[in-house]
């Protein structure tokens, strides 16, 4: 689906940034399934440093555990993630977990989160 290929540009941000208004569109005209644009537009924030909206986005949390990053309003995010057919938090949370069981864990969360920092500078996502 269309609506996939933008999620991977992960290092394009003049390349995800627009498509996100193209998918929402085509989400509103039934032509992409609404947690298409959710997702797009999580993993947009998220590499800009703003909190994201539906918790699509999750990375290891200071106990070393599967999170979703941080979230604006968190209160509402069932709501909205009803609202466009993906399931309570919690839930994802919980399959996260236990997927990333089979992972190898980030010892030094610090420098990873460094690192992000520092990309998402390079490719464009933040200026600093």
């Amino acid at each position: 689906p269309a609506g996939i290929i933008p999620q991977d540009g992960i290092g394009l941000p003049a390349f995800q940034r627009p498509c996100l208004a193209l998918v929402e569109d085509a989400a509103a005209r039934g032509e992409a399934p609404a947690w298409q644009p959710a997702y797009l537009a999580d993993r947009i924030r998220t590499f800009e440093g703003r909190p994201q909206i539906f918790g699509t986005q999750f990375d290891w949390d200071d106990q070393g555990e599967m999170s979703p990053l941080p979230i604006e309003n968190p209160d509402g995010v069932d709501a909205r993630r009803a609202g466009i057919g993906l399931p309570p938090l919690a839930e994802t949370t919980r399959n996260h977990r236990l997927q990333s069981e089979r992972e190898p864990r980030t010892v030094d969360l610090e420098a990873r989160r460094k690192e992000m920092r520092e990309w998402a500078v390079k490719v464009g996502w933040r200026s600093a």
